[in-house]
């Protein structure tokens, strides 16, 4: 949750700077109008300078400019003039008459009195927010960072969770569905990180609806993930695999894996059955939902329509996410995927192969009402269909095998708290599919949401590669082949029990129960406990790369860890792996700051 929280405070903060750009431009921009300080033709208006040093436009030896600049300047003044603000809601006027989205008019900067200075402001407060951040954020440490969400909240919601606790799940749920802050982890599609999607004007008009920005619009100064794959695939040959090292990339880049690739992330089964006809029926439907029906509400506004329940809860849920999220001047972090933040060095820690909750499957039984009752009760109320009920779990366990486990009707509270029923475990769809990923979760998040985050070693490459540049850039570094983005990571592991990292990933996660047997000297004490009841000496595998800003000079580093059979919670105390991340930023101050 510290995560998502820290990640909003960044686009927070970002807006702010902005909008107090703007403030500044347009109190300058009132003056300016008030005294004629436009129609200078010595210096210029007083927007010039600033214009120049952001490169919207390039100076001139004794302030000659171009004919195309000279249009720029024209366009600018003409932001000044008094009924600016009245063409401006012509135009917009014009747009609605042309059936553009209502909400359009509302997005950021639309409708600004003087529309060519927000923009010079956006590119003011973006420069001012680096600057803040690399004053005041030095190192960033994610532990077990849920980068694309998860299912177990939404699960919360659709259905209650008691986790553990001495209530019921439909008791719990009352709690969950006052809190907020549970979607700030809903489950975000990995295919918003990418460029190629076939519906670009779709993915613009959700942009302009929500305040957010479309994924070109978000990858304005980086290259596009699908850019990089063409390179590293031409590299591939008979005795050559690029992907090797990076089974991860591999999986996000290459194979483009999502939550719904291997089976459906949520899925209600719905039968029809006549009064007398027993479970179950002939009449038999399915709907799935993927993480776009939970980006864009489509799921709770479904399972508010399938479950008549008293008040509406899931109607109010998906009020209460268009409200926090949709309707704010901060953009929708919700419907992008996040990319890694301007800050000098940033480590991220996370736990693999442990059983973890990646999917559910709900069941509705829909009988034909008889003629007595229809849909009302005897007294005449409406009749409600209860909790939506949930069917089966779909669980990633260790090395990405996929089980599907039914879930027992408890016959009494006592049941369902203290005596809970042996669960049925099966491999998912009859063994089809049984393996998905080369690991699973932490137990909490799962690995698809925390594995992004090996998207953000390609930072420096993806920076190197983009030619669409707002700002004067600096000459940049490249580490290593230009034509193949995964050159620039370095991988190394420790072995489970072992003591010092070895270049390389390892010996295959699926194989050998994680022992890497061609370095057994490396091999200790593997410590089965610890006092502090976390896991002793897991192997653990290592991913680290270097970057640095064209923009500012700076020089960064990108380090992810994964630890394996590490739980979600044993994250923050277990030893090995805070000592290891750690030690990444102990390195990184001495060669900073010398203080080590």
């Amino acid at each position: 949750m510290g995560n998502a929280v820290f990640r909003y405070f960044l686009e927070w903060l970002r807006v702010q700077m902005q909008h107090e750009a703007y403030a500044r431009y347009a109190q300058q921009a009132e003056h300016a109008i008030a005294t004629a300080a436009v129609s200078s033709h010595h210096r210029g208006p007083f927007w010039r300078g600033r214009a120049i040093y952001r490169n919207i436009v390039g100076g001139r030896e004794n302030n000659t400019y171009t004919e195309e600049e000279d249009e720029i300047f024209v366009d600018f003044t003409r932001a000044f003039e008094p009924d600016a603000t009245e063409k401006s809601k012509s135009n917009h006027q014009n747009k609605e008459n042309r059936l553009e989205d209502d909400d359009e008019i509302n997005s950021a900067g639309s409708t600004r009195k003087y529309p060519k200075l927000w923009e010079l402001a956006k590119m003011e407060g973006d420069s001012q927010w680096i600057d803040w951040l690399g004053k005041h954020v030095w190192t960033y440490v994610g532990l077990a960072a849920p980068l694309l969400g998860a299912p177990g909240p939404l699960r919360s919601v659709l259905s209650g969770e008691n986790m553990g606790l001495p209530f019921t799940d439909e008791e719990a749920r009352i709690l969950e569905l006052s809190f907020g802050s549970t979607s700030s982890v809903n489950p975000i599609p990995t295919k918003m990180g990418f460029c190629d999607d076939p519906d670009d004007r779709e993915d613009s008009r959700r942009a302009k609806r929500n305040k957010s920005k479309s994924r070109k619009e978000q990858n304005r100064n980086l290259a596009c993930l699908d850019e990089l794959v063409s390179d590293i695939e031409a590299r591939a040959n008979e005795t050559y695999n690029p992907w090797q090292d990076y089974p991860a990339l591999r999986l996000l880049l290459k194979d483009r894996v999502d939550y719904d690739s291997a089976f459906p992330m949520i899925r209600v089964e719905r039968e029809f059955c006549d009064e007398s006809e027993k479970s179950p029926c002939a009449n038999q439907t399915a709907i799935d939902f993927s993480a776009q029906d939970v980006m864009n509400g489509n799921i709770f506004d479904q399972f508010s329509n399938i479950w008549k329940e008293e008040k509406d809860p899931l109607g109010v849920k998906l009020e209460q996410l268009q409200d926090s999220w949709w309707k704010g001047n901060v953009p929708n972090m919700l419907e992008s995927t996040p990319e890694r933040p301007h800050i000098k060095h940033v480590v991220m820690a996370y736990g693999t192969d442990v059983p973890t909750e990646a999917g559910y499957i709900y069941k509705k039984i829909d009988r034909k009402p008889n003629r007595s009752n229809n849909t009302t009760s005897v007294e005449g109320k409406e009749a409600f269909d209860g909790v939506p009920e949930m069917h089966k779990v779909i669980w990633e366990e260790k090395h990405g095998r996929i089980i599907e486990e039914s879930m027992p009707e408890p016959s009494t509270f006592t049941e369902s708290i203290l005596f809970k029923k042996k669960q049925t475990r099966r491999p998912f769809n009859s063994g089809d599919s049984s393996l998905w990923l080369h690991h699973s979760g932490d137990g909490t998040i799962p690995y698809l949401s925390l594995m992004w985050a090996h998207t953000w070693l390609l930072h420096a490459t993806r920076a190197m590669r983009s030619t669409n540049h707002t700002m004067p850039m600096l000459e940049g570094e490249r580490i290593s082949n230009p034509h193949n983005a995964l050159d620039s990571i370095k991988v190394s592991h420790r072995p489970k029990g072992g003591n010092d990292w070895i270049q390389g990933y390892g010996a295959d996660p699926r194989v050998d129960e994680n022992y890497d047997y061609s370095s057994r000297s490396n091999i200790g004490d593997t410590g089965t406990s610890h006092p502090h009841g976390t896991k002793y000496k897991p192997k653990m595998v290592r991913f680290q790369s270097e970057g640095k800003s064209r923009s500012t000079g700076m020089e960064y580093t990108t380090t992810v860890i994964e630890a394996i059979g590490v739980e979600h919670k044993e994250t923050t105390r277990n030893y090995d792996i805070l000592a290891a991340a750690f030690t990444d930023v102990l390195k990184n101050l001495n060669e900073d700051y010398g203080l080590v």
